[in-house]
């Protein structure tokens, strides 16, 4: 143990030393990144962190117990490609100059002893993808590929090297789970060099700006090593994690550079001529600040590869991950495609909710920045795991109560003057009372309070000051059902070491419908202006069409039959949600449940006839509510593990609606 961690500790602090010592060199030869231009930085900055991380990496490869014929090929070709970006640097090359330079230094690896990448995991059915003759061109063109793809993702301080170390991070682990050694230590010896790094490159608190940057010799030896761990460990003959799974882990700079070089050849433009519509520049131009940018990228990666990892791992068809890396592929070319679109739709949703824009009593109280950090986490939580059946969505559910419920928060404040919480409440109560006093199992009390509607009364809240987290909670519980069904379909399910998928179909059912109600919203949406001859909205409405389509297919293959008991006498009897509250409520249960969406159709009403809202979003939440009282009429979706949760996500949508329509409402008084 000792001696794998000495090359861990010595990259760390040679890194640090290397940059100390080659900053003022740097500053002196003019090895610098001066701003203007595309530049987004004021200041002159040097580029040698490259070489400091390129250093520290060799030398303590040197005291490592890895052989260096492992590691001799890959460091000599990584110090070729570092001298190219380094000229670069300093004098500026030609982009053909380039781009020959790496195809020369992947043609070395490739006949050299380098990983080749034989395969692309397995075809439908199962027969492996193998590559035969085209082996050695496609990992010629993986290599020049994304080396490329972290060079053009270096464009915001920390940016490149975070979402380096986190591939790095999804590398080692995929090699751990092989049973390989070599590739866990290189990993994290690179790792530790490029910890080093961004100790000077990252903004933070006690420091505004980076006051080092990789430079093109960084940037292109490091994608270049990436690329070559991730060639290697997807080849590993013991493999746990399928090549796709790997494929997800570097999907984000890929499909960036992809996008890229359609959007310019669309344009009849160089492929390989700069701009300004990366991704980082669209979240810049949106208002978010460089350390905000860095974050989201970095998430999105950090997401993204855990996803297809865990897939892999778990046995998820590789189809599903194609598709899935094609999706990813399309919502990156239509969200980049027009990038000042983008930077408007990105401005709209991060003002949607703020006081003193357009819409300023949407807003409502606000909660104290630890409340809020707690209601989004529980939040996210709730959806994200929802389709599943573990306890996290209850504990989701119960984070978010605690921190808009407490004193404080301005929830009881709202609530005494909603009509629909009051009838809520009540209902609430009678349940209970009646409950306790028939020694009800406390299952059957729990599904009755959900139909009352007030577990769902502090998630509404929230989201009536927090709108665009609706849009969030949809994109993320569409990803969420995606993972679930690709699972549900994978052979073996039960033998996963996880907690079984929800088994219950009307809770299925339930689940699929509220982000199929989504899809549809946006497909007319799209239909609309496509209507008015924006035919670029075509790629978003398909899109959006397909999701609904395979979430409708879904949804008609699950069977939902009414549940049916026999009685003493012989007697059948369906057996509901609905007909369980009457039976341990009575008549005056149902009719304050029928009282509580009566009151949240008329807000919804008086947001159509004032048009407060645009129809179509009142139309589909008229529709959502429909389909709420259906599905605990006619069957049983509570009976689910997160059924109750299900029921109030979809509740807890009207009641926003509700809250909107009443503050408007005095608004306008």
């Amino acid at each position: 143990m000792e001696v794998a961690a000495t090359p861990i500790i010595l990259a760390l602090a040679l890194s640090v030393l290397g940059i100390l010592a080659l900053r003022r060199p740097g500053l002196a030869l003019g090895l610098v990144d001066k701003p203007g231009g595309r530049k987004v930085h004021a200041r002159t900055v040097p580029l040698v962190g490259g070489m400091a991380v390129l250093l520290a990496f060799g030398l303590a490869l040197l005291l490592s117990p890895v052989p260096p014929a492992v590691y001799a090929l890959l460091y000599s070709l990584s110090v070729i490609l570092a001298l190219v970006g380094l000229i670069d640097d300093s004098t500026g090359l030609p982009p053909l100059v380039r781009i020959t330079a790496q195809l020369f230094v992947a043609l070395l690896a490739v006949y050299a002893g380098g990983p080749i990448l034989t395969d692309l995991g397995a075809w439908p059915g199962g027969a492996p993808l193998q590559l035969g003759a085209l082996a050695a061109p496609i990992t010629m063109l993986a290599l020049v590929g994304f080396t490329n793809s972290l060079n053009m993702m270096d464009g915001a301080d920390g940016l490149a090297g975070a979402v380096a170390l986190v591939i790095l991070a999804g590398l080692g682990i995929a090699a751990v789970l092989a049973g390989n050694t070599h590739v866990p230590l290189l990993a994290a010896t690179l790792g530790a060099a490029l910890v080093g790094f961004l100790a000077f490159n990252l903004r933070a608190p006690w420091r505004r700006r980076a006051s080092v940057f990789l430079g093109d010799s960084g940037s292109l030896a490091l994608g270049f090593a990436l690329v070559w761990l991730a060639i290697e460990t997807a080849m590993l003959p013991g493999r746990v994690i399928s090549p796709l799974g790997i494929a997800w882990l570097l999907a984000l700079p890929v499909i960036e550079t992809l996008n890229l070089i359609i959007r310019r050849l669309m344009r009849g433009q160089n492929p390989l001529h700069p701009d300004r519509e990366h991704l980082h520049h669209i979240l810049r131009r949106a208002g978010f600040s460089v350390a905000q940018t860095t974050l989201l990228i970095v998430a999105g990666v950090v997401v993204l590869g855990a996803a297809g990892m865990s897939a892999a791992w778990a046995g998820v068809a590789d189809e599903w991950l194609w598709l899935g890396l094609f999706i990813l592929g399309a919502m990156h070319l239509v969200f980049t495609e027009r990038g000042w679109r983008t930077v408007l739709a990105l401005q709209r949703l991060r003002q949607w909710d703020l006081p003193g824009r357009k819409y300023p009593v949407l807003a409502g109280p606000r909660l104290s920045p630890g409340r809020q950090r707690l209601a989004v986490v529980g939040f996210y939580l709730l959806v994200v795991t929802v389709p599943f059946s573990f306890n996290t969505p209850a504990l989701g559910m119960a984070a978010l109560a605690l921190a808009v419920v407490t004193p404080g928060a301005g929830f009881s404040r709202t609530m005494l003057r909603q009509p629909f919480a009051w009838v809520a409440a009540v209902l609430a109560a009678w349940v209970l009372l009646q409950g306790l006093l028939s020694g009800a199992p406390m299952h059957s009390l729990w599904h009755c309070l959900a139909l009352s509607g007030v577990v769902a009364l502090p998630l509404g809240w929230w989201l009536a000051g927090n709108v665009r987290h609706v849009v969030g909670g949809v994109l993320a519980l569409c990803a969420a059902l995606f993972v679930a069904l690709a699972l549900i379909d994978t052979a073996g399910v039960g033998a996963l070491p996880l907690p079984a998928l929800m088994s219950a179909s009307a809770t299925q059912g339930l689940l699929l419908s509220l982000p199929l109600l989504a899809c549809a919203g946006l497909v007319v949406r799209q239909a609309r202006r496509l209507r008015r001859a924006r035919l670029r909205e075509g790629l978003l409405g398909l899109l959006a069409l397909g999701l609904a389509a395979g979430l409708g297919y879904k949804l008609m293959l699950l069977a939902t039959p009414l549940v049916a008991r026999v009685e003493a006498g012989g007697v059948m009897r369906v057996r509901t949600d609905l007909t369980q509250l009457i039976e341990l409520a009575g008549l005056p249960a149902l009719a304050l449940f029928g009282a509580v969406f009566a009151l949240l159709l008329w807000a919804l009403w008086g947001l159509w006839q004032q048009h407060d809202w645009p129809r179509r979003w009142v139309a589909m939440l008229v529709l959502l509510a429909v389909v709420l009282v259906s599905a605990v009429a006619v069957a049983q979706p509570l009976a689910g593990p997160s059924g109750a949760l299900v029921y109030s996500l979809g509740l807890a949508v009207l009641f926003m609606a509700a809250i909107h329509h009443d503050r408007l409402r005095r608004l306008t008084r």
